[in-house]
């Protein structure tokens, strides 16, 4: 039944447990009845007939409590996490497989050592239930414990389900992000975190004949021969296309797009790039996945973006608004309608500030306030850039922290001066002016403190007829300054951070960091070079001429 099951064939794993399970009724062997019971239950459950799922889990549930069999307990309750989170409830899921873990807490040391199987197994649901309310950190702390218990009991099964659950981390959160979290819990070096590891899991998959596990796994290995000092951009496609092939034939959707950004990343010429990620456009099309050509759509604008060929993102970007249209996914369709006024802007068209108005209009039918708040914003910039801060959404709140950072300023807080200008960036709808305006305290009447306070704020002073004026060299500042000059940079440009300018002797000097904003994708984060990257390290010579 668990071989049935684990080669997509529910109805055979189905029968071959219902035999089992009967088998164990006439013998009165509860434990044995509660393991077929739960091959059952995830029969069921892979043939989409939840309720009966829970229903038959519930039944045999209530009897093994009636007769006091921990162990048969033990085994239902991870078998009804993993029903709950098919009935889309997750936290059912957690609780449910907490109990067990409490259980087998409250039984001792050494009963929890002599039944290492099925505390891995609760540990495998409540880590599936923590992907799936998005908690990474509580799925990467649930899957380690498994993985070690996994290595501690030569259990390959279990070892391999482990790092199943952190393969689809990887997945879902980012290959980054998902490293950073399951190193935090890992003993010794993370799985996946290097080559070595990522072939060690493929390796084990493959003999468990987990064609998902070792797709992904894949892709780790992917990841790693793009990594520097010495990529292996050939040897990364190869592996990419290899689990994209595995993924097309599961119909895997996430780990598609996943296997099409690496296979972007390896390829060194643009054309072979945009041919397979049009072909999996065309695929998803085809299939039916709307949700899949959508996000195989935005993937092919950012590659064009990257490639400035704008005109193409822009095209790739109203084919997903299209399909957007019917979907009724807001949250999602705000956000291409964001990208698009990026793209439109980038075109030098005036049609950026009407799509991002509609973005915004949009978001205010969903409850997912981060798109609210990144439509504002990118509204309230494309009027301050055209001429009509009052009209910007963000306006009276822009105003009101520049107020607050007036007072930050009289009264030398720097935390507040910090928090207050990082608040400014987060806002736009304020004009250079606007700052300066802020800035001078011309009733201060310790000047010579107002200059230090500003100079250790990072921002550059002179003075002028008693008059104290300021070109302030914050994020948001830097780049208002560049475009009065004639040069307007879009959100992925503005990556120069100036710490401060100084001038010793004869020497003038800039100090400043470079980020990659939170908003782009995981393939542009972990490309080696950017040309927003290049051109915001000539930022911060640019600093310098601003004095």
């Amino acid at each position: 039944a668990r071989r049935s099951l684990s080669t997509s064939a529910p109805e055979a794993a189905f029968s071959e447990a219902k035999e089992v399970a009967q088998a164990a009724r006439e013998n009165n062997d509860l434990q044995l009845l509660a393991e077929a019971v739960s091959l059952q239950s995830l029969a069921t459950l892979a043939l989409q007939r939840v309720s009966e799922a829970q229903e038959l889990l519930q039944q045999t549930l209530s009897a093994a409590r009636s007769a006091g069999h921990d162990v048969a307990q033990l085994i239902l309750l991870a078998a009804a996490s993993a029903a709950a989170l098919a009935a889309d409830d997750p936290a059912r899921a957690r609780m449910t497989a907490d109990e067990g873990l409490s259980m087998l807490k409250r039984l001792g040391t050494s009963f929890e050592r002599s039944h290492r199987k099925v505390q891995l197994q609760l540990f495998i649901a409540k880590g599936n239930a923590q992907l799936s309310d998005q908690n990474l950190e509580g799925a990467a702390a649930a899957a380690c414990e498994a993985l070690t218990i996994g290595q501690q009991g030569q259990d390959d099964e279990g070892q391999g389900e482990a790092l199943h659950l952190i393969c689809l981390l990887h997945i879902f959160f980012g290959r980054s992000a998902a490293q950073q979290a399951v190193k935090q819990h890992s003993a010794g070096t993370a799985p996946l975190s290097t080559l070595e590891s990522s072939n060690e899991a493929a390796q084990l998959f493959r003999r468990l004949e987990n064609q998902e596990g070792e797709a992904m796994a894949l892709l780790s290995i992917a990841a790693c021969r793009l990594e520097p000092p010495a990529p292996q951009p050939l040897e990364a496609l190869g592996a990419a296309q290899r689990a994209m092939r595995s993924f097309q034939a599961l119909r895997h959707r996430r780990g598609r797009l996943r296997s099409l950004e690496l296979m972007q990343q390896a390829m060194t010429e643009t054309m072979p790039a945009l041919e397979a990620t049009e072909e999996e456009v065309n695929l998803f099309a085809a299939e039916g996945d709307v949700a899949g050509q959508v996000d195989a759509l935005r993937l092919l604008a950012d590659f064009y973006i990257n490639a400035r060929m704008y005109g193409e993102a822009r095209s790739a970007l109203r084919k997903a608004l299209t399909l957007l249209a019917e979907s009724g996914a807001i949250e999602k369709e705000v956000q291409t309608l964001l990208l698009l006024s990026h793209v439109e802007e980038l075109l030098g068209s005036s049609a950026a500030l009407k799509v991002a108005q509609q973005a915004l209009t949009l978001s205010k039918r969903t409850a997912e306030s981060g798109s609210a708040a990144d439509a504002r914003r990118v509204v309230s910039r494309l009027l301050v850039q055209s001429g009509q801060a009052p009209e910007a959404p963000n306006r009276r709140a822009a105003m009101e922290a520049l107020r607050d950072l007036t007072e930050a300023v009289r009264k030398r807080d720097a935390t507040s001066f910090q928090s207050t200008m990082k608040t400014l960036e987060n806002l736009s709808g304020y004009e250079e002016s606007d700052v300066k305006a802020a800035l001078i305290v011309e009733d201060d009447v310790d000047q010579s403190g107002l200059t230090r306070f500003l100079k250790q704020q990072g921002q550059l002073v002179s003075t002028t007829g008693g008059s104290t004026l300021m070109t302030a060299l914050s994020h948001a500042l830097l780049y208002l300054s560049f475009r009065l000059g004639g040069l307007g940079y879009g959100p992925r440009f503005r990556r120069c951070y100036a710490y401060g300018v100084g001038q010793e002797e004869d020497e003038m000097h800039a100090v400043a960091y470079l980020r990659h904003l939170s908003s782009q994708e995981e393939w542009q984060k972990n490309m080696e070079i950017q040309p927003p990257m290049l051109d915001s390290m000539q930022h911060s010579l640019n600093a310098i001429t601003m004095t």
